[in-house]
């Protein structure tokens, strides 16, 4: 997929490579909602992936952020500037979004997070205020169901959103797929608590999904919940 260029993953859901990372388009009744919107500079992959699906930013009403990494969330601010777009997020990850807290640096390693810090301050977006507050369980109002599964480990506010219609689930960072296409948990050195992490994959079994959308990697059109459900048994084993 070059970048901007939607490809299709389910009717109504499609995704486009942004800077950093992919965003995910739900689009059905001449509306769309945004799944995460890459990093700084991001706009105009988005806005020309938007062009290429008959829509313009106006048809976008609503913007849902996964978690509060750079590569997700920092585009963000040039979208919504000056337009009635509506930002959702998890309450734990909203204080950082709107600037009430400070960016923690995604990276463990406390000498990695220190040397990396002048790049991740300049990674990260203005404050970006978050209108709506996303509990797991939580319906978001479109034209087909998104149903909000609250995810802890990656960060302590990742969230994954659930459409039962299509049987896709749009993960964030919460799985990897990659290693001769294998799945595998969120990458350790960016994750807050791997355990968690795993733990939080363990209610993802309850949900009826058959494709999975990631945020860095091709989305997996098939088998997911099979998948999904052996690598957990394997790492459990």
């Amino acid at each position: 997929m070059k970048l901007g260029n939607p490809i299709r993953i389910a009717d109504g859901v499609f995704q486009l490579r942004a800077i950093g990372a992919r965003v995910t388009v739900l689009t059905a009744g001449g509306g769309a909602i945004l799944v995460d919107a890459g990093m700084r500079g991001s706009s105009p992959l988005i806005l020309g992936g938007l062009q290429a699906m008959d829509l313009t930013i106006d048809d976008v009403k609503t913007i849902v952020i996964t978690h509060r990494h750079p590569d997700h969330a920092a585009g963000a601010a040039e979208l919504i500037a000056g337009r009635e777009i509506a930002v959702m997020a998890h309450p734990l990850e909203a204080g950082v979004l709107s600037g009430w807290e400070d960016h923690p640096s995604p990276f463990q390693n406390k000498l990695m997070a220190r040397v990396a810090r002048p790049v991740i301050d300049k990674l990260n977006a203005s404050p970006t205020q978050v209108d709506v507050a996303l509990e797991d369980g939580d319906v978001i109002p479109f034209a087909f169901p998104v149903r909000v599964v609250h995810l802890p480990g990656h960060t302590r506010g990742s969230i994954a959103l659930h459409l039962p219609e299509q049987r896709v689930v749009i993960i964030g960072d919460a799985l990897q797929y990659k290693l001769a296409w294998k799945l595998s948990p969120p990458a350790v050195d960016v994750t807050e608590d791997p355990k968690q992490a795993m733990e939080s994959l363990q209610g993802l079994l309850r949900l009826d999904f058959d494709a999975i959308c990631f945020s860095h990697f091709p989305p997996m059109r098939s088998g997911g919940h099979a998948a999904l459900t052996a690598m957990l048994r394997q790492r459990a084993a």
